[in-house]
This record gives structure tokens, sequence and C-alpha cells, in this order.
């Protein structure tokens, strides 16, 4: 049985699960897509028992059909975002640095970034952060309609990937972590917009959006910034300090064995006074 509270060093064979957690999250969309999310969409959209689809043109028939892929779309995003939160939530928020940026660096006991161990819990919501993000790149290309922003959704996906992967090897994975939960929340509210709007809903899209405009706010510009980016800036500065004095003494020799021996066979007469 997987312990969570177990601590161990960021390992390179840690990122095997990457790949086998884009292969779970690609086959979880497919059953789900299938045998949830298009009768929902069918329903939600089209009308118990299609009925808007009767008597409707083909134009108007093509537009509830993609209407339809939308809402499945906006489904998987929806339940994906809203259980990493519940995932990155479990994972911090008993942990001295949920509240206390300083924690990023230093603890528990005499633990120092970058000498730092890692849960199971932490390491596991990485790995799965990374696999979703590799299956969103496939997603995007092959499965997903293609929209405008196309090469904005790339970009941002394959620059998540790569600080995913890069931050965990030099061991930042308690500022990651935080960084996820702060990532996906505000989206929760976004797609819960979304989908009440393909509905046909008015009033539940705009206090949904009233939300994700309010929490995108508080998540990413004022608390991402003045507490986690400036602890990543500043207060691992005295981080750095404890390792600077160690740093200039690599190369210092306090005691020139040899020089003072070669002084003594040189002077003899002195050494005898």
């Amino acid at each position: 049985m997987l312990d969570w509270e177990h601590e161990s060093y960021p390992e390179e064979k840690d990122y095997i699960l990457i790949p086998f957690f884009a292969i779970f999250f690609f086959t979880v969309r497919v059953v789900l897509d299938i045998y949830v999310f298009e009768p929902a969409g069918q329903f939600f959209v089209c009308g118990k028992g299609g009925y808007k689809l009767k008597g409707a043109s083909a134009v108007e028939k093509d537009a509830l059909r993609k209407t339809v892929v939308k809402f499945k779309e906006s489904s998987w995003k929806l339940c994906y975002f809203l259980s990493a939160e519940i995932f990155a939530l479990t994972a911090t928020y008993n942990e001295a640095w949920f509240t206390d940026t300083m924690k990023y660096w230093v603890g528990p006991g005499d633990q120092i970034w970058p000498d730092q161990l890692c849960k199971s819990k932490l390491k596991l919501l990485y790995m799965s952060a990374g696999g979703f993000y590799i299956y969103s790149i496939f997603a995007l290309v092959f499965w997903e309609t293609r929209r405008k922003d196309f090469g904005v959704s790339m970009s941002h996906h394959v620059v998540t990937l790569a600080l995913i992967i890069v931050s965990y090897w030099v061991r930042l994975g308690r500022v990651g972590s935080i960084v996820l939960a702060l990532h996906d929340a505000s989206d929760i509210f976004l797609e819960i917009a979304k989908l009440t709007k393909y509905s046909g809903s008015e009033v539940i899209p705009a206090v949904a959006f009233v939300m994700f405009a309010v929490s995108w706010v508080a998540l990413r510009l004022v608390i991402l910034p003045f507490w986690v980016i400036r602890s990543t800036s500043y207060e691992v500065l005295s981080v750095a300090d404890k390792f600077h004095p160690q740093i200039k003494a690599l190369g210092r020799i306090d005691n020139d064995v040899r020089s003072d021996s070669d002084d003594d066979d040189e002077n003899p007469k002195k050494k005898e006074k």
C-alpha cells in the first residue's frame, strides 16, 4: 500500500510515471466521452429526446452538433481541474509551507533547499500534472476542436510541461505544488460558465464568470506575485547566503603546509633560533 507521507529525494526514475498518467488520462476521457459526456451533451444542448433537432435545418443541426462537441470538451476540463485542485489541496493543505512561504526553503528540521525530501503525495501530484499536459498536447493536435488560440494553447502546454519537469529536478516541488493549486482553481469557474452557457442558461454563466474573474485576479495577480514569486525572488536569498561562505571557501587553502616546509628547509638556522 502506498504511503502518502513517505519521504524521499526526487529521482530520475520518478519521471517514468508521467507517460503512464498520460495514458491514464486518455483512457478516462475516452470512457467518459462515450458514456457520460455525449449523453449529457445531447440532453442539455439538444433537449430531452433531442427535440431541438426535430424540424431543424441542416445548418442548425450542424451548429448544435458543434456545441455538443464543445460541451464535452468543457465537461472533461471541468472534471480534470476540479479533481486536480482537490488533489493539490490534499497534498499541500496540511504542510507548513502552505501558509508560510519561508518553509519553501527551510524545514522540517535541518532540511535546507535544495537538500529537501519530497513526500509521495507531492511526487504523484507532480507526475500526474506532467502526464496531463503530455496528454493535452496530443489532444490539442489530434482530438479537440481547432480554435483560433491553438498556438497560444500549445505554447502554454509545452511551457507548463517543461516547468513541471525542470522544477521537480531542481527540487522546487513545494513552490510548484502551490503554483499548480493556484493555476487550476479559477479554471473551474470558467468551465462551469461555458457548460451552462452551452446548455442555454444565462444567469449561471454570468455568476460563474464573475467568480472566475475574481478568483483569477486574486490568485494569479495577487497571491502568485506577492507571495510565491516574491519568495522565489527574495526569501530564497537567505538560503543562498548560507551556501555563500562555503562556495568562497572551496578555493581557499587555510594552511599552506608545503610552503612552510620548504621555508624551514631553506632556513634551518632560523628554525634553531
